[in-house]
């Protein structure tokens, strides 16, 4: 095989694309917790609509991870209570929970502490955990006279996490929260470039310039939801340009 025969090997690309398109508020967020673990560890919100790609933002940070030296720890806040989630991350760091809580408090807190590197405890869905939850991840952050957190702590939810938060009872949550990120969505003239990444040129010639307004706007321009619909389309038998009614009749199809 012939060196150039093996580098347009190696350089062939499969579609649809499994990575996730790196769009302007998702990059600016991954690039912000990446940083978290070259500084002090605090506490970080993620908010977005359902198909913005923030669980897709925690992937990504596993896989770039240098696992030798940081360590990520994931829950997803849907499957978790407040008595839980100590256990669970004692489970996550290789530590047996004792049956007593604080005793189950104090192992966590001293196998951070010998943790190589920085620990990071990422919620997804926190917008669906309740007040005393979220609360214990505090407990468990803070559960040593520290001047900063034992592990920093990503909050990954809905819009409605913010409200959440306001209320009196996370006063001493929120008040933590250095930074807040959105997860708003592809900008008008990221779309076309979001479909040449996750479907290549198919979709480019395929897809009807005069419907593409339509997609982003029906669609709130959420990546997830924006795949969807561009799959069922390009499922379609018929070759060359997709007919816009068709289109048209996918977003009416599922609601959009």
């Amino acid at each position: 095989m012939t060196r150039q025969s093996k580098a347009s090997r190696q350089t062939r690309q499969t579609f649809p694309c499994q990575n996730p398109f790196p769009y302007a508020d998702y990059v600016q967020a991954l690039d912000a917790v990446e940083q978290l673990f070259a500084g002090p560890c605090t506490y970080v919100a993620i908010l977005g609509a359902s198909g913005m790609g923030k669980t897709s933002l925690a992937r990504e940070l596993l896989v770039k991870l240098d696992g030798t030296r940081n360590t990520l720890l994931y829950l997803s806040s849907s499957r978790i209570s407040a008595m839980g989630v100590v256990r669970c991350v004692a489970h996550k760091l290789h530590i047996w929970p004792k049956r007593n809580y604080l005793e189950t408090l104090q192992r966590v807190s001293a196998a951070l502490s010998r943790v190589p590197g920085q620990v990071m405890l990422w919620i997804d869905e926190a917008d669906q955990a309740d007040a005393d939850t979220l609360q214990e991840v505090r407990m468990i952050a803070e559960s040593e006279l520290k001047a900063t957190p034992l592990l920093s702590v990503v909050l990954s939810g809905l819009p409605a996490l913010a409200a959440n938060l306001d209320g009196s009872a996370l006063f001493p949550l929120k008040r933590r929260i250095a930074r807040h990120y959105l997860l708003a969505g592809l900008k008008r003239d990221e779309l076309t470039p979001f479909l040449r990444h996750r479907f290549g040129t198919d979709a480019e010639q395929r897809i009807p310039k005069s419907f593409r307004d339509e997609l982003f706007e029906r669609t709130q321009a959420a990546p997830a939801v924006i795949d969807k619909i561009i799959t069922q389309a390009l499922a379609q038998k018929s070759p060359g340009p997709i007919d816009p009614e068709v289109c048209h009749a996918i977003l009416d199809t599922n609601g959009l």
